[in-house]
């Protein structure tokens, strides 16, 4: 008695458990990435610059801060200068951009102050500048001189007020003093206050100062 071979198993073909992407889907896809991206690149640049308007403005009440220190060790008036400057990319608008602050070692015949700078020239970065309006930029109520030496350039406009050895100041002693910064923009300087600022209030009898 024969007994029949064993049957072998038929093979079949391998079925792919993932199906592949359509068309559409993948448009969807391509679609989402590029509003990320756009979205993304929207949003750094901003981001970028709030930072430097917040480190300005940690920078400069430091650098009061070390204005205060200096009347006190060199038992002498301090004259602080905030000068009327183009950007150094020259494109915008002139507004108070940089600073500085020295010894006060006397008087010139008319009545101007001898003044040796403790440092160099400090400029504010180039998108932020002092707001250009009094109420929220005490030292526009302060005369505008237009002698003053900003680094290379002469003749430029600054205004300045002085700080005495116990910590009192000539800025308006009636209310704290105030210097907001803000960004310039493709538009311009705002006019009106904006949502992104930085504010420095001085107290003009302390020179004490907050960063808001």
């Amino acid at each position: 008695m024969s007994s029949n071979p064993p049957r072998q198993p038929v093979k079949r073909p391998l079925r792919s458990s993932a199906a592949g992407f359509t068309l559409v889907e993948m448009l969807v896809v391509v679609a989402l990435l590029s509003m990320l991206v756009t979205m993304a690149a929207m949003s750094v640049p901003a981001a970028l610059g709030s930072q430097r308007l917040s480190g300005a403005a940690r920078q400069l009440s430091a650098d009061l801060n070390q204005a205060s220190l200096m009347a006190r060790k060199e038992d002498k008036l301090v004259e602080l200068r905030f000068y009327e400057l183009l950007p150094t990319s020259q494109q915008g608008t002139l507004g108070y951009r940089a600073y500085q602050f020295g010894l006060v070692t006397g008087w010139t015949s008319d009545g101007k102050p001898q003044v040796t700078f403790s440092g160099e020239l400090q400029r504010l970065p180039d998108d932020v500048l002092l707001m250009p309006d009094v109420k929220y930029n005490t030292l526009k109520s302060q005369t505008v001189r237009t002698d003053g030496t900003a680094g290379a350039e002469q003749n430029v406009s600054y205004v300045s007020y002085f700080l005495h050895v116990n910590g009192s100041t000539t800025l308006p002693a009636d209310k704290p003093a105030v210097l907001t910064l803000v960004r310039e923009t493709p538009k311009g300087v705002p006019s009106d206050l904006p949502a992104d600022f930085r504010s420095i209030v001085i107290d003009p009898e302390t020179h004490q100062t907050r960063v808001y």
